[in-house]
């Protein structure tokens, strides 16, 4: 048996259409954020090599101009006239002052042969080293290499980073909140609107929303629902007054057939086939009454109180038993004490074809069971009879299928429209032991 979801409530989450376009809004943002935040660091690292490479250039052109003006006969270097991380290398490489230390040395070492100007960064990155190759007045030529200590620039950009995803978060926290609002407050008069739509299919269906013309889009949706409930409220009368006429032009001849046969009975009928003819007839036109007499309490509107009217298996019981007074039952539904959600008549409408069906079929005896679920409340009718053939399985709520001679194959089809319309459904089980077993769910209060 396949069981049944129990009815959907409001609920918000990524299945939700508000939880949908908000996910959307805060995923889009998200990857906004990311590109924007990607495009700074790109650009804060280009600024910051461009700025380093502008500091070095400027710091070799004042090194080169005193150098130049203090060797006018060689290659001379006054001690207090380079800076800290400046350092001269002749034409054959050889250190004539300053110095680079640290981690950039051996780099600085392989700089001294340039013969062009080079920048490189250091190991690790945390220094930016350039060689600029000079010439002198007196025509010695000379290889200046300048290192830039970078970790300032790295700070600024790691604070920059830093930054901008703070920025990011709040961004997309408010984007968030922004569109929950938004979408909350634009779709609450849809949800409004379908809730009243629900309920007045079901309990009036002369409400309307009545919003006026269409000037935007929830008065145009208005407009269209109202439309919708002026087609089902229509057909709903169509089928009540349909089945009204049904049931009145039915039950006349039936009830005439009824009691033409009974009477006959009454008067004694000598011949056996023919009395067995007259039980016959009574009997089906007495099934056929009780049918069209469910078909139409289902067609009627019936009132809010009593939608509202509930019973238990412990109420069902009696009457279940009552219709089945040809075989033995056993009844073990004594353990569901759970409140059904619907009228008790109804309820048992939706049993009784179940249990007529497992009267015609059982050998010997017929078991009640029930078992209580948070949301539901299932009630099992079992037979120890032949059990549904295989073939059948899968039609035997069809109209028109039977598998008992005599049958008109409406019992089964009509306990499922009974039990559809109080929210519950009637299935067909695994029965193990043999003989077939009929589960009606219902809707637990």
């Amino acid at each position: 048996m396949e069981p049944v979801a129990p009815p959907a409530g409001r609920r918000f989450g990524p299945r939700s259409l508000r939880g949908a376009i908000v996910l959307s809004t805060v995923g889009l943002m998200t990857v906004s954020m990311l590109v924007v935040g990607l495009f700074i660091q790109l650009l804060l690292s280009r600024a910051a090599h461009k700025d380093v490479d502008e500091v070095l250039h400027q710091r070799a052109d004042q090194a080169v101009s005193l150098i130049q003006a203090s060797s006018a006969t060689s290659l001379t270097v006054p001690s207090d006239t380079l800076e800290p991380g400046i350092e001269v290398f002749d034409a054959a490489g050889r250190p004539v002052a300053g110095s680079v230390g640290g981690s950039v040395r051996d780099l600085a070492e392989q700089l001294s042969g340039s013969t062009d100007e080079q920048i490189r960064d250091g190991p690790g990155g945390v220094a930016r080293l350039l060689a600029l190759p000079f010439d002198t007045p007196s025509g010695e030529r000379g290889v200046m290499v300048l290192a830039q200590d970078t970790r300032p620039y790295e700070r600024s950009e790691r604070y920059a980073l830093y930054a901008t995803g703070v920025l990011a978060v709040l961004v997309i926290a408010t984007t968030g909140v922004i569109a929950l609002r938004v979408t909350r407050q634009a779709l609450e008069p849809v949800t409004q609107m379908a809730q009243r739509a629900a309920n007045w299919s079901e309990h009036d269906l002369t409400q309307r929303f009545d919003l006026g013309p269409p000037t935007n889009e929830l008065a145009a949706l208005g407009e269209t629902l109202d439309h919708l409930l002026d087609r089902v409220a229509s057909a709903i009368l169509a089928e009540q007054r349909l089945s009204a006429e049904l049931a009145h032009e039915l039950r006349t001849p039936l009830t005439s057939i009824q009691g033409s046969a009974d009477l006959a009975l009454l008067r004694g009928v000598p011949d056996a086939a023919t009395r067995t003819d007259l039980e016959a007839i009574s009997a089906s036109a007495r099934e056929m009454n009780a049918v069209i007499t469910t078909l139409l309490e289902l067609a009627r509107d019936e009132s809010p109180d009593s939608r509202r009217r509930t019973c238990t298996v412990a109420d069902l019981v009696p009457a279940l038993v009552a219709a089945a007074h040809t075989v033995e039952v056993v009844d073990r539904t004594g353990g569901s004490a759970a409140s059904i959600a619907a009228p008790r008549d109804l309820v048992v409408r939706a049993i009784q074809p179940l249990v007529d069906n497992a009267v015609h079929h059982a050998r010997t005896t017929i078991t009640l069971a029930a078992a209580d679920h948070p949301d539901v409340v299932e009630l099992t009718v079992a037979d120890d009879g032949p059990g549904v053939d295989i073939g059948l399985r899968d039609q035997v709520f069809e109209p028109g299928v039977t598998f008992r001679e005599g049958g008109a194959g409406l019992g089964l089809g009509i306990a499922r429209r009974v039990a559809r319309s109080f929210g519950g459904e009637v299935s067909l089980a695994e029965q193990n032991g043999g003989g077939a077993a009929f589960v009606v769910t219902m809707p637990r209060r």
